[in-house]
């Protein structure tokens, strides 16, 4: 298994990755927060 060094991604592209992942996971515990926030509010 041979790596292509023209294939390698930079560090920018894996902190853009990086960042974007986090983002993706920090709306989906909003998410069930907001949920479980607006269950409790709406369902008392």
């Amino acid at each position: 298994m041979t790596r292509d060094p023209e294939k390698r991604r930079t560090p920018a592209q894996i902190r853009a990755g990086n960042l974007r992942l986090g983002l993706i996971l920090l709306s989906i515990v909003a998410a069930f927060f907001l949920g479980a926030v607006l269950n409790q509010w709406l369902f008392r």
